[in-house]
Order: C-alpha cells, then structure tokens, then sequence
C-alpha cells in the first residue's frame, strides 16, 4: 500500500506518504493557514519524497475534522478530488485521535499515564479526549470519548480518571495549550500534568498516515462521496441562522 494523508485542521497543513512497512515521507508547511494555496505542492512533494508517482497511490486519507472549518474543507475537498480523480479508496481519520497518536512516544518517554489531546474551539471551548497508551506504547486506548467540551469540564473529567491512579500525570497536546494553559495550571495539581513541546504539539500528516495504514489493513475505508467532514458542531453563521429561524417560528407562533 501506498496512501497520501493530508492535514489540513490546525494551523500547518502537511502531506505525507505512508507504505507498507510503515515508512513516511512526509512535506510541511512553514506558513501559518496557508492551506488553499499551499497543499498542492506539499502534496507534490511527499510523493516525491516517496519515490513515487501519484498514480502509484493506493488510498487517499485525510484529517476529517474537527479543527478549523475552513482547513477542514480543504483537506476532505482536495482528498475527494483525488481519490476520484485516480479511482481510489478514501480514509477518513480523526484529528483528535491524530493529535495523540502523534505524542505517544513523547508521553511515554516522560512517562505519562495519559495523553489529552485538545483543540481551541474558543470561548473555553475545546474539542478534546483522553486516551491511555497500552503496555506497548503504540496503541491508543480510548478513556474519554472525543467530543467538544469547555476546558474546565474536561479538566473536571480528568481529575476524575486520575483520581484513582496515584501518580498518573497527563501529557496535554495540541493548540489547545497555547490558548489554556492558565487554566489548566490553576485546576490540576502540579506535577500531574505535562505540556508537549512545540515540535510535537500540532497536527501532523505524519500521524493521519500512521492511523490511516492500520485502518487500510483492517479495511476501514469509504468511497470519496462518503469522505464527509467532521466538524463536531455548527459554524457560527449556521449557529446564527438556526437561531434567527427558531426566533422566526417563536414569534410566528405568538402571532
């Protein structure tokens, strides 16, 4: 197998090409939200890197969300076309689950219980999960299921979980960090947690191919019109709109 991931969610976009033995050639951009003009050519050079041509691609994935809605449309428009373009299968991979899969060797080598990664959905908003590495430190155990939570609930839940561990630090990853960490520092006890360092704390393509090669194995794929994205709420103009046609339907309804 040879799939092309993409990400597109955060804040750097990436491609990247994973093969059979789990090898990965992987293209990154520097430039911040630069995904619309830049994914082309970061695809173009993964598959060079690879050694490759494109239609020597045997599956297409992508960052399905959530993330940014913009970046998350890109990604899943631009993997659609692609896979349809060259009759390919499509994977559809969770950025949650990606940004954990990409700090497992980091928790482990810290010797974290836990890995939480959290997205910034703003105004202490976070799309979020807890996971716990298995005895191997390459496979992720679902704790708390991925969803949008505030910040102190989350914080509240891990608390929970922790509380019967003595010892059971936490490693926090993602953007989620860079917008929280205040709180994070004011709700848990100190030495309970530990912040990724910057080189490990976004999404990465690398770790959508990583996922997107056990799901391939196992044969969790869908057709490019199924590659849906995964916002995990309503945009905000869509929050407004429902919001403006329930207050339609009240006042309707007085009348």
């Amino acid at each position: 197998m040879k799939i092309l991931a993409l990400e597109t969610t955060g804040r750097y976009g990436s491609a990247a090409v994973i093969d059979d033995d789990g090898r990965i050639f992987c293209a990154s951009s520097a430039e911040e939200m630069n995904h619309l003009r830049g994914m082309i050519s970061l695809i173009d050079e993964a598959v060079k890197k690879a050694g490759i041509r494109k239609e020597d691609l045997t599956h297409v994935a992508a960052s399905a969300g959530p993330g940014s809605f913009t970046g998350i449309r890109i990604g899943v428009v631009t993997a659609r076309t692609m896979a349809q373009m060259l009759g390919l299968p499509c994977i559809s991979i969770s950025s949650i689950e990606a940004l954990a899969q990409g700090s497992l060797r980091r928790a482990a080598e810290e010797g974290a219980a836990y890995i939480v990664p959290v997205i910034n959905a703003r105004r202490h908003q976070t799309y979020a999960a807890v996971y716990s590495a298995a005895q191997d430190s390459q496979t992720l155990i679902p704790v708390l299921e991925e969803k949008q939570y505030m910040i102190e609930d989350l914080l509240e839940e891990l608390k929970k979980i922790q509380a019967g561990y003595s010892g059971a630090s936490a490693y926090f990853t993602g953007d989620g960090i860079d917008a929280y960490s205040g709180i994070i520092e004011d709700m848990l006890p100190a030495g309970s947690y530990l912040f990724a360092e910057e080189d490990v704390r976004y999404q990465s393509a690398e770790s959508v191919a990583a996922i997107a090669l056990e799901k391939a194995r196992s044969g969790e794929t869908v057709s490019y019109d199924d590659l849906l994205p995964d916002y995990m709420r309503l945009a905000e103009a869509e929050q407004r709109l429902k919001a403006g046609t329930l207050s339609d339907r009240i006042r309707n309804a007085k009348v």
